[in-house]
């Protein structure tokens, strides 16, 4: 899960995948804007299937994606 995350980071906001760490804040440091976000929301649709709209509405890094992730994988019914 983590290296999806990283991996759909780096390639949408077009940044060294080094820099894409749990702490890395997506707008301040990733230069993220609304756009890319949605742009990423589309993309873990593309591996996980359908999110809820509102997933990524209030992340501010990288660690809280993947804290969101983890927690709406986990929460899906068997």
């Amino acid at each position: 899960m983590v290296t999806v995350v990283r991996e759909r980071c780096a390639k949408i906001l077009k940044v060294d995948p080094a820099r894409v760490t749990e702490d890395a804040l997506l707008r301040e440091d990733l230069d993220a804007d609304s756009l890319d976000l949605a742009e990423l929301h589309v993309a873990l649709e593309d591996t996980w299937g359908p999110l809820p709209r509102e997933t990524l509405a209030d992340v501010r890094t990288v660690g809280d994606v993947l804290a969101k992730a983890r927690l709406l994988l986990l929460s899906e019914p068997a």
